[in-house]
């Protein structure tokens, strides 16, 4: 709930993009409860968790699998050899 994570404005756009801002990750999901609460809107517009590097930022937590369908992907493959960056595709439905 204490992680700071990156969320833009969609109803804003700055020169040709949505501006961000970080929030604590327990802000934002009591926005989104409100927001759905009030029938998706809100005076703060449509915030969007957009690139949150979760993976990255708690690498002791086992926090999603690549599924089977998407495991051989270039994509996936090519991430996991650079181990530069957390990009893949993600599942993030219940494990088993």
């Amino acid at each position: 709930g204490e992680a700071v994570v990156p969320v833009a404005n969609c109803d804003v756009k700055e020169y040709n993009s949505n501006p961000k801002e970080q929030l604590p990750f327990k802000e934002y999901v009591k926005y989104w409860q409100e927001y759905i609460r009030n029938g998706y809107r809100s005076s703060r517009g449509c915030l969007y968790l957009k690139d949150w590097h979760l993976s990255r930022a708690f690498p002791e937590q086992d926090v999603y699998t690549t599924p089977v369908y998407f495991s051989s992907d270039w994509l996936n493959e090519y991430w996991d050899a650079v181990a530069v960056d957390d990009y893949r595709f993600v599942y993030m439905g219940p494990k088993g």
